[in-house]
């Protein structure tokens, strides 16, 4: 199954990028106007996040929202088959010289981010030395992932990260020893920060889109007990083959930092970033299905 899933997504990958454009336009119309995918978590999100809002701003940004999610589609699909040049003149990088100052200290760096932009598409950058001016090889950039419950999904999404060599993925049950055991590393660990976290898994509580919310603490946890600098990176979306990704120093020794501190400013950074740029945010994700009175 995973050799003929990944045939089909290879073939189509090849075909011009307008034409998965095309198609994106399709995908969004079914998701959004046939399926109603995840519809009423997606309005629902977008209203309690911006109570200011009209009707007519929600259904706005919740259109904006669905033809992002297809174009997302297409785009991880046709990143399969491009090459890393190709990648490459649709990617931008900013605040390099905040990372090369973290990785400067000769230590492991988190880098917390969110479901925002085109996240996968990062993962087949070219040479970070040559094309950004990053002092790092791109086999220390280490997205740490959840592995889905799907062994050919898991198999199909890990082909498409390391297609091009550009990256290192790790799974996120894995992370905490591997970290230990490369502590004298020099790895930039990418951490999805922004989903639900499990039930009991969480002491912080952060002000995020005008709504009490949980939020993980590995990612803070682990920089905190190996004293590790720690970014924010935003992944934002201009435009269709328009993609930017800026990095924020947090702290350069997250050990140094009072409790919730590096979570907490996350959350500011990146909800900066989705009120500037409110259609890209993942909004069918089902972050407050836990309320918090």
């Amino acid at each position: 199954m995973y050799r003929i899933v990944l045939f089909f997504l290879y073939a189509f990958s090849l075909l011009p990028q307008k034409v998965h454009y095309a198609f994106s336009g399709i995908i969004a119309w079914f998701l959004h106007r046939v399926l109603h995918y995840r519809m009423s978590t997606v309005v629902t999100n977008i209203a309690r996040s911006f109570p200011e809002m009209s009707y007519d701003d929600i259904n706005r940004t919740t259109d904006e929202f669905y033809r992002h999610l297809a174009d997302v589609i297409v785009e991880s699909v046709w990143a399969l088959g491009a090459s890393t040049e190709k990648i490459g003149e649709q990617v931008r990088i900013t605040g390099q010289d905040n990372l090369n100052r973290a990785m400067a200290l000769n230590r492991n760096a988190v880098i917390m981010v969110g479901h925002l932009g085109n996240w996968e598409i990062f993962t087949g950058l070219p040479d970070l030395r040559s094309h950004y001016g990053i002092d790092l090889d791109n086999r220390n950039f280490v997205y740490v992932y959840k592995r889905p419950s799907s062994r050919t999904a898991d198999k199909v999404m890990s082909r498409i990260r390391t297609r091009h060599n550009s990256c290192s993925i790790i799974e996120s049950h894995q992370i905490i020893r591997h970290i230990v055991k490369h502590r004298n590393g020099r790895d930039a660990f990418f951490f999805i920060c922004d989903q639900n976290p499990y039930y009991n898994e969480s002491r912080f509580v952060a002000d995020f889109l005008n709504q009490k919310t949980y939020m993980i603490e590995g990612p803070e946890a682990i920089a905190s007990k190996m004293g590790m600098p720690v970014l924010y990176c935003g992944l934002i979306r201009h435009g269709r083959r328009n993609n930017e990704a800026h990095f924020e120093l947090i702290t350069e020794n997250a050990s140094e930092c009072p409790e919730g501190y590096v979570t907490s400013t996350f959350a500011r950074m990146l909800e900066t970033d989705i009120k500037n740029h409110k259609g890209t945010w993942l909004w069918s994700h089902k972050r407050w299905k836990k309320r918090i009175v």
